[in-house]
């Protein structure tokens, strides 16, 4: 209403036109066009302005009137009505609604001011003349086309008739895969601009790569020509060459004689160094053991210095004042008298305190301690001078115990030194006894060393004049063998310059001639161009909506077009190989995309088109290869129901960083329109676009791509004329491969390991060797100058052929290991064929019931977990594992998917099991399974051949006609049946026919023939036939009723997998779930769903996931838009932020507009009656537990448990058979059961209590009167 504000203003106050454009998709509220609808019956919005408001208007407004009307006195009410009439004449609608689906007819209806007060301009598909005229604009006036006017024609209605082609085509495509799509002017001009854009860029690179073969071509001629001129020069130098060697040669001969001579006389006097040398190095060796000898004595002569330098002359005066100084200081002096060779006191042992000592010569030490050299003496003691007569003089001295520095010490400090000196003396005396023989031989040698040295230096002298005539000699042969060098160097340039350019040559003739041939065709590749971009671009621009199947025919009608116009178009065009390199499609399979054609073609479609990209991919493929490729780019990943959507989209576009929407529906929020329009504006140097009044920053690095989970959506023709709408469903094969790669990697690691290293080692060496190519023939065709003048350039062009080579061989070998590897895995085929099927499978049962969705995660899932856990043996054959392996997968998905089917649905399952099994394996035809879902429900009664016999009914006629028209073995049964009228009647009438031998026909058909035959004549009987034929084909174990174990399905889910209990009328999941959370002592908050709810589901929902408790959300079908919430929440789920006991449980009735991201992460779980009194039963003994046995002690407890739970199956049962069982349909479910229960375990504790006998007629009046049959009010 504020929009109409200004509008009123402008219209009534100014006097102006105006126009208010309104698209359907701006109707978020239906009570927006209840505005409209009043405005158009009335030209007037009741209280749009306020007092206020309105007060300023009339003020505006009496301007204008009092000059229309002068001297008039107007009142409010004449001033507002001249106002409106105002905004009536100038205010203008423009409505823009699509005419598709029911909305139009349903608002037209709601409010008819639209059709009656408005004119209508029904835009009908442009004719295929203004498509020409459009295409005709744009192939006309591009000069870019190198091609004739005739051909620009044709190609003018090429283009026209590939957009009337697809839109034709988008019906059949309804009629046969019931999937709608659309094609709009918008797809057709996008088709013009991608067919303009990939043409010019094509073109380009092929004149780039013409002109680069044309100038390397001319390059590899010019060198063969130098290769010719330079055989000739080369002779020339040879010539040369012979003069040089033979002056060469008579040096040489002089050299060698003088060379004779210098070597005879340096063999002397090597001779002489030789011995020299050795005699040396003997003399070496007697110095060094001398001066080792030597050195060990140093350390005590060190010592003794040092503690002589201690001594001064004080300490030598103070000892002169003793009379009579200690004992060892005597002695001390006595060995230095001894050494200097002094008179000494003859010898006379004494025995003071039982000590053996020498009389001292005190007296004489005192003598010589008065001498003023006495310290300067020892000093320069000549220590060489002491013979051994000394030493053993010394010894009884210095042998005594007492004879040490630090006895010394104590008697007279340092004057002790001198016991040290005289030790070392003595040591080095014995030393130098063993030493100084050696040191008389080693002077002795030395001398002799002295006079062969000066021999050998005359016979030096000698050889240095003989050398330096050899060396003269040898300057004139090098300067004469450098002449001849320079000359063989420029000949062997030469000829490494022919050799290299033979060499080239030779090595770029395969290059050479594929150029040449490559530069033949360019013209026609060129004119080619006209047809191949005209598919190509219609490929990118149409059939992104459309299947493979559909794509492919498609194709094949863009290409008939071209050839019936005879526009010149490449026969059998591959378009993926056409517009993307294998290296491109190579990098998209190492970042998730599969490799199959249809994902190849999407991965096209994403990157070339100019449109942004909405996929449809409900398995979710499509999404994680964006999210793989994008991520290096600063990905944002985002939804429509995201509270910080907006902000994310303006931050993406703003630093242009690309950004995935995610599970978006039907319809899309009218804020990215001008996104998706792609709506920028230029302000000043900046790129702007205008979200809702606001502008926002853009950059041209944004990306945005949008995907949906629905498997069969139908998009507006506005969203497609917006977007490029790509179908990545998941194909047959291509998921095949999947499984195949996932089997392999359980079963055989290290095959599967070798494969994917294979794979990247092809694609790395595709483009290695790509490189190389384009490399080479860059380098030659912008090389300068003379080819084989610049070795460097012709180096690396051989080691360019030679790295290709050796990739090429490498590729090669690759080729053979993937072929040995390919045949290795296609044992463990069949196993991946199975989960294909089964996948399909499951997606086929989504069409039943649209709450039957399972995602492909949870899918591989249940394939990874056959594999882990189906038997297996060490040694176990191959073939035996498969087959385990197929087995265990087919029954456990069986198993897994029927526990969220409704009885109904469940023998459904299995007979499209069993079908597609037998399908598969080519043991039953397609025509076959058409004839029993079909029947003769295709053909007339009027048109046929008229029943034989009355007793047939129209329907069953039809069924045999159309039976014999499909089995060869019956197809004379029209006639057995007119021929044997009453045989057929009599089995006919059979209560179980499908027991009974079929007449005629019965030992030549096969199970599935006679299940034919009993759908035909007897349609009530044909499920029992089915199940003979399931149990016959694939086991009964498919077709036994299974109870639903409710702990084991809780185990197997988490706090992300919420479990969802599909109701049903009579089936109640609370019951069970509360007794299993009893069980496992665990607290359950529930709460139904509803208006107004939410707030406090939210409020449960969080308790619960900090608690660890279980949360049951009833009846949510109540409040979808509440449940879109609880999946975002469960997939945004942190592990820490969570308590992992969390449980949440959904129940639901059926609702197709349930969230199906929510129902392909759940564990989908029913609880109806089972099909049948012995399944009942077993459905009831799996409720019933050891404890219940246990409660009661009584003898009749076990019978009366048995007799309630077969009347309880009993009565559920006849619910089945309508009004045959129950003329009102009553509810029986397990709150009966269990009700029942209690109360004869509470009788029977009463009972025994009190002693007294059990009362039959009050348990049977309890029982059947009132808990069954209290709420029923029929008797």
């Amino acid at each position: 209403l504020e929009d109409f504000k200004p509008l009123y203003r402008t219209a009534g106050v100014l006097n102006k036109g105006v126009a208010f454009i309104f698209t359907d998709k701006e109707i978020k509220e239906e009570s927006f066009l209840e505005y409209l609808n009043i405005f158009l019956n009335t030209g007037e919005v009741p209280n749009l302005f306020a007092r206020d408001e309105y007060d300023a208007i009339i003020g505006e407004v009496s301007v204008p009137y009092m000059a229309l009307f002068k001297g008039s006195e107007p009142t409010k009410e004449d001033l507002w009505a001249f106002f409106i009439d105002r905004v009536r004449a100038n205010l203008h609608l423009v409505l823009c609604f699509s005419p598709v689906g029911v909305k139009f007819r349903n608002r037209a209806m709601a409010f008819p001011g639209l059709i009656n007060n408005c004119t209508i301009d029904w835009f009908l598909p442009w004719p295929e003349a203004a498509l020409g005229e459009v295409a005709a604009r744009m192939v006309l006036n591009n000069k870019d086309l190198q091609c004739s006017e005739p051909v620009k024609h044709k190609l003018i209605s090429q283009m026209a008739s590939t957009h009337r082609q697809v839109s034709l085509s988008t019906n059949e495509y309804f009629e046969q895969f019931r999937r709608i799509a659309y094609v709009t002017p918008k797809s057709y001009l996008s088709f013009m601009e991608a067919y303009a854009d990939v043409y010019v860029k094509k073109v380009q690179h092929i004149d780039m790569l013409a002109s680069s073969i044309r100038t390397g071509l001319s390059k590899l001629v010019e060198a063969g020509e130098d290769v010719a001129r330079m055989k000739v020069e080369l002779k020339e130098k040879e010539k040369g060459l012979v003069i040089a060697q033979e002056k060469s040669a008579v040096l040489l001969q002089e050299i060698t004689a003088s060379t004779a001579r210098a070597e005879k006389k340096k063999a002397e006097v090597q001779d002489v160094k030789d011995k020299l040398a050795g005699d040396a190095d003997i003399i070496a060796g007697q110095k060094e053991a001398v001066e080792r000898d030597l050195e060990a004595a140093q350390p005590a002569l060190d010592a003794a210095q040092s503690a002589l330098s201690a001594i001064n002359p004080k300490d030598i005066g103070l000892l002169k004042q003793l009379k009579n100084p200690p004992e060892i200081i005597k002695r001390i002096f006595d060995c230095v008298l001894i050494l200097f060779g002094n008179d000494l006191k003859p010898s006379a042992l004494v025995k003071p305190k039982e000590m053996l000592q020498l009389d001292d010569s005190w007296s004489s030490a005192l003598d010589m301690m008065s001498k003023p050299t006495f310290l300067r003496d020892i000093f320069n003691f000549d220590k060489d001078a002491i013979n051994d007569e000394t030493i053993e003089v010394l010894y009884p001295y210095i042998s005594a115990p007492d004879f040490t520095y630090e006895d010394a010490k104590k008697a007279s400090g340092n004057v002790a030194g001198l016991c040290t000196w005289v030790k070392a003396m003595e040591m080095y005396t014995t030393i130098a006894k063993v030493v100084r023989p050696k040191m008389e031989e080693l002077r002795a040698a030395e001398g002799k060393l002295k006079v062969a040295n000066q021999k050998l230096a005359k016979a030096q002298g000698e050889l240095d004049a003989v050398q330096d005539e050899l060396n003269r000699m040898q300057k004139d042969f090098d300067e004469a063998m450098a002449t001849k060098q320079r000359i063989q160097d420029d000949a062997d340039a030469t000829q490494r310059k022919m050799d290299s350019a033979n060499k080239l040559i030779n090595g770029l003739e395969g290059e050479r001639h594929r150029w040449t041939s490559m530069s033949e065709e360019f013209a026609n590749e060129t004119l080619r161009l006209i047809g191949d971009v005209a598919i190509s671009c219609g490929f990118i621009s149409y059939v992104g909506p459309f299947n493979s199947n559909f794509r492919q025919t498609l194709l094949e009608r863009f290409y008939k077009g071209c050839v019936d116009r005879e526009i010149p178009v490449t026969s059998d065009l591959k378009v993926s190989s056409f517009l993307v390199d294998a290296g491109t499609i190579g990098d998209w399979a190492l970042e998730g995309l599969p490799s199959d054609e249809l994902s190849v073609q999407n991965g096209i479609m994403v990157t070339r088109s100019s449109k942004w990209p909405l996929l449809i991919d409900p398995q979710g493929q499509g999404l994680q290869w964006l999210k793989k490729r994008e991520q290096v780019n600063g990905l944002k990943v985002t939804s429509l129901l995201d509270r910080k959507f907006r902000n994310t989209l303006e931050d993406s576009m703003s630093f242009g960083t690309p950004m995935i929407i995610e599970n978006v529906e039907e319809e899309l929020d009218p804020i990215l329109d001008p996104v998706l329009d792609k709506a920028v504006q230029k302000k000043g140097k900046a790129l702007v676009i205008v979200l809702a009044d606001k502008e926002c920053e853009y950059d041209t690095k944004f990306k945005l791509s949008l995907t949906s989970k629905l498997a069969n959506p139908h998009f507006t023709p506005e969203l497609f004329a917006q977007v490029t709408v790509i179908n990545f469903t998941v194909t047959m094969g291509g998921l095949e491969q999947q499984l195949l790669a996932r089997v392999l990697s359980f079963e055989r690691a290290e095959l599967e390991e070798q494969r994917q290293k294979l794979v990247e080692d092809v694609n790395n060496n595709k483009k290695i060797l790509k490189q190389l190519e384009d490399d080479l023939l860059f380098r030659l065709a912008n090389s300068t100058g003379n080819l084989l003048d610049d070795t460097e350039l012709i180096d690396v062009l051989n080691n360019t052929k030679v790295t290709s080579a050796e990739v090429s061989e490498k590729l090669a070998n690759a080729e053979d290991t993937d072929k040995r590897i390919n045949v290795a895995r296609e044992e463990y085929r069949p196993v991946a064929t199975r989960g294909a099927l089964l996948y399909f499978l499951i997606v086929d049962m989504s069409a039943v019931n649209p709450m039957y969705q399972t995602s492909l995660v949870q899918f591989l899932g249940l394939f990874d977990y056959s594999i882990l856990n189906s038997e297996k043996k060490p040694n176990m054959l191959a073939s035996k594992r498969i087959g385990l392996i197929i087995d265990y997968l087919t029954f456990h998905t069986t198993a897994y998917v029927q526990r969220g089917l409704f009885e109904r649905h469940k023998v459904v399952w299995v007979l499209m099991l069993t079908m597609k099994i037998e399908s598969v394996a080519e043991t039953l035809s397609q025509a076959y399974i058409q004839c029993l879902l079909k029947g003769g429900g295709a053909l007339d009664i009027k048109s046929e051949r008229p029943k034989p016999a009355a007793w047939i009914p129209d329907n069953v006629w039809l069924n045999i006609i159309a039976t014999s028209q499909t089995v060869l073995m019956l197809r004379d049964l029209p006639d057995s049946v007119a021929r044997n009228d009453q045989l057929w009647k009599h089995w006919y009438d059979e209560d179980a026919p499908e027991e009974t031998k079929i007449p005629e026909y019965d030992d030549r058909l096969s199970l599935f023939e006679k299940l034919l035959v009993v759908r035909s004549i007897r349609e009530d009987r044909a499920l029992l036939s089915v199940q003979t034929y399931i149990s016959n084909t694939i086991g009964q174990r498919y077709i036994d009723s299974r109870p639903l174990n409710l702990r084991d399905t809780e185990e197997e889910a988490n706090f992300r997998t919420p479990l969802v209990a599909l109701l049903s009328r009579g089936a109640d999941v609370t019951g069970i779930i509360m007794d299993l959370a009893k069980k496992k002592k665990v607290q359950v908050t529930s709460i139904s769903l509803g208006q107004g709810q939410e707030p406090a589901a939210r409020k449960l929902v969080s308790a619960g996931m900090a608690a660890g408790s279980w949360v049951m959300l009833q009846n949510c079908h109540l409040g979808l838009k509440y449940m879109v919430e609880v999946e975002q929440q469960l997939i945004k789920l942190d592990e820490d932020s969570v308590n992992p006991l969390f449980r949440l449980w959904i129940t639901v009735e059926p609702h197709p507009k349930f969230p199906i991201g929510l129902l392909q992460i759940s564990i989908k779980i029913t609880n109806e009656p089972p099909v049948g009194i012995r399944a009942g039963l077993k459905g009831s003994y799996a409720w019933l537990n050891q404890d219940v046995l246990d409660a009661v002690s009584q003898p009749q407890w076990k019978s009366m448990l048995f007799a309630l739970c077969f009347m309880h199956t009993i009565v559920q049962e006849r619910r089945k058979f309508g009004p045959l069982g129950f003329n009102v349909p009553y509810e029986f479910n397990q709150s009966d059961l269990s009700a029942s229960v209690q109360f004869m375990q509470n009788h029977l504790n009463d009972v025994e209590t009190k002693k007294r006998p059990v009362d039959w007629t009050v348990v049977n009046y309890m029982v059947c009167e009132v808990q069954y049959g209290g709420g029923k009010n029929h008797d």
